[in-house]
């Protein structure tokens, strides 16, 4: 039922950014206070929410829709209501068939990055946040109606302010992550990445064989671009976040795992004297800020040796005596 009220744009805009505002979790009681004391001071506020509702009930059918009279719709002139409404509604259509991109079109990109041995927490204007390992980088870009994050390097855990209205993705590669009120954690890697929730759920997409299926907490699957998604493995939540704590989780990992570990946090490089000792394991929880005190640490553990020359690590085997 359209509304017989006319409205400007502006006010179609302020109504479309009121509704999202409202369905956010939570929203704050003297938001609503505010948007009534808006929605009751003009007519063309009033006619632009309810269209605002008809149009976001409608958006699934919109989806599929052709958009005739685009052309005459865009012509129209503002001066007549019904031309205000065609060229509102049609061009409304069209957003949703190109992903919203009339409103893309005001949104920044804006990108973060972390140095080696850096960590960083980035608080992003709709309450989620970003906290970025070392040597990472997201580019960032938060629209009216869709919140995209793409991770090119490293790892990032995502802490999402769920609302259902404005998804909130995570893009690596062609793996895509949408949050369904959650906290996850994505690494990326040489040719893929791994995904693991520590809370609530994810719905991945990977482009070619896995669509629409849900990853929950205490649960990761890797994701290679050959392969596309593997299979769910189980996973320690709480070591999903020790290095965000500034600590590094080993349980039985070969050493050459522990080395790369470690020269991700470090401007330094791993040099086995022996390619078996390589294959030796390692457990146990170390400072990832400090290598000192793991390299002291490793000697005890493991009959290993390590002697550091500049920015390079030998290890070997520690000889008999």
């Amino acid at each position: 039922m359209k509304s017989s009220a006319s409205y400007s744009e502006r006010q179609l805009k302020q109504a479309i950014e009121w509704f999202v505002r409202l369905h956010a979790e939570p929203c704050p009681a003297e938001d609503r206070l505010r948007f009534e004391a808006w929605r009751s001071k003009h007519e063309g506020h009033r006619a632009s929410y309810a269209e605002a509702e008809r149009i976001w009930a409608h958006m699934d059918s919109l989806q599929g829709m052709a958009v005739p009279g685009l052309a005459e719709a865009r012509a129209a002139k503002p001066g007549k209501p019904a031309a205000v409404y065609s060229a509102l509604a049609l061009l409304l259509c069209t957003s949703a068939l190109l992903g919203g991109a009339w409103l893309e079109y005001s949104a920044e990109t804006v990108s973060y990055a972390t140095r080696i041995g850096e960590h960083r927490r980035i608080d992003l204007a709709d309450n989620s946040h970003i906290d970025l390992n070392t040597d990472s980088r997201v580019t960032v870009r938060l629209s009216l109606l869709w919140r995209n994050v793409v991770l090119t390097q490293g790892e990032a855990q995502f802490d999402v302010s769920h609302n259902r209205l404005r998804p909130f993705t995570v893009q690596v590669g062609d793996l895509r992550i949408r949050d369904v009120g959650t906290r996850f954690n994505v690494r990326k890697q040489a040719r893929g990445a791994t995904v693991s929730v520590v809370e609530g759920e994810v719905e991945l997409n990977d482009g070619n064989a896995v669509s629409g299926e849900r990853l929950g907490a205490g649960s990761q699957r890797g994701y290679t671009e050959s392969a596309g998604l593997g299979r769910p493995q189980a996973v320690d939540a709480e070591n999903l976040s020790a290095w965000l704590r500034g600590q590094l989780v080993f349980k039985r990992t070969p050493l050459r795992d522990v080395a790369a570990e470690l020269e991700r946090y470090h401007p330094v490089r791993f040099v086995f004297a022996d390619a078996k000792l390589a294959e030796q394991t390692l457990s146990g929880t170390f400072d990832a800020n400090d290598i000192d005190p793991f390299l002291h640490a490793l000697e005890h553990i493991l009959p290993v040796q390590a002697k550091r020359s500049g920015r390079q690590i030998m290890l070997r085997r520690q000889s008999k005596n």
